[in-house]
This record gives C-alpha cells, sequence and structure tokens, in this order.
C-alpha cells in the first residue's frame, strides 16, 4: 500500500511540474523565434567609463549562455539588440557613528530593445535596474576596484535577468 501511495505522489508531481510550464533556466527562445542576434554596443549616459562594454559584454554572454541564439554581426542577424544605460549610482548604504562610509551600492537602470529586421519590436524594457553592494575599505585604490567589480556584477544580474525576460512563455 504504501509503495503504491509513493508511485502515485510521484506521479502527480511529475504531471504537475510538466502542467505547470515548469522549465530549466536554459530552455526557452527569444521572441520570434529569433536565432542569429546583433547586439550593439550599449549606449552610455552615466559618468562610468567603460560601462558600455561591461554590460554589452555581459549581455552577450548571457545570450550564448542561456538563450540558444547565436551572436552575429549585423548583416547576418534576424534581429537586433540595442541598450542604454541610463545611470550607474553609487551611494553611500552603511555609515559609523562617526560618519564614515562602510558599505556603498551601485545601482545601475538601462533600457533595452530588440526589434526584428523590419523594425517590428519583438521585446522593451525600459527603467530596468539593479544593484549592489560593496564593502568600503578606505583606501581609494581598493574602493575603486570594488566599485569597478560590484559595477560588473550588476550587468552580469541584469544580463541574466532581462534575458529570462526575454525568452518566449517566461
Amino acid at each position: 500500500m504504501a509503495k503504491m501511495i509513493a508511485q502515485y505522489s510521484l506521479v502527480c508531481l511529475l504531471v504537475f511540474l510538466c502542467a505547470c510550464g515548469y522549465r530549466f533556466s536554459g530552455a526557452g527562445k527569444l521572441p520570434g523565434s529569433v536565432t542569429r542576434v546583433h547586439v550593439a554596443m550599449f549606449e552610455n549616459r552615466s559618468a562610468e567609463t567603460g560601462a558600455e562594454a561591461i554590460f554589452t559584454n555581459a549581455l552577450v554572454s548571457e545570450l550564448l549562455r542561456r538563450s540558444g541564439a547565436d551572436v552575429v554581426e549585423k548583416n547576418r542577424a534576424s534581429a537586433f539588440i540595442s541598450g542604454d544605460i541610463r545611470s550607474i549610482t553609487i551611494g553611500a548604504l552603511t555609515r559609523t557613528s562617526d560618519d564614515e562610509v562602510l558599505e556603498r551600492r551601485v545601482t545601475a537602470v538601462v533600457d533595452l530593445k530588440m526589434v526584428n529586421r523590419k523594425g517590428k519590436k519583438l521585446f522593451d524594457v525600459t527603467g530596468f535596474s539593479g544593484d549592489e553592494e560593496f564593502a568600503v575599505s578606505g583606501s581609494n585604490l581598493s574602493d575603486r576596484a570594488s566599485s569597478e567589480e560590484a559595477v560588473e556584477k550588476v550587468a552580469r544580474r541584469i544580463a541574466e535577468d532581462l534575458v529570462s525576460r526575454m525568452k518566449d512563455d517566461f
């Protein structure tokens, strides 16, 4: 009797997982079943030097890793992705009683759109944000390195979230 209940429970669980649309994170396609996409360099409207390359590389890496699409040159693409880094801000998160900063937070806000060859919008997001905290050491060189590392983490996290949102049936 216990074996039959266990088998029934397993079957119910499998039916539930299939019926609810559960997928592993790598599953799914880009909108319009796009298989070849061109990613333009992000437009950097922030004061953070080099952020355009960091965000573009993070998006390309995530598309290659999880979308099933090839990232190709413009003349071979069936869709085109462009993005704007609207802002990157670095603010104090925690302070000591003497008003010294212990932790800072990097916040980035981006816009992204994907269009097909005919200019039809396949995906569009405005004001998408992500953040990352980092400790402040008091050394300018160390703090700058920590800040840059936090920007890279934010870029990767935003890219992961955007690719997840882009995929069909999200």
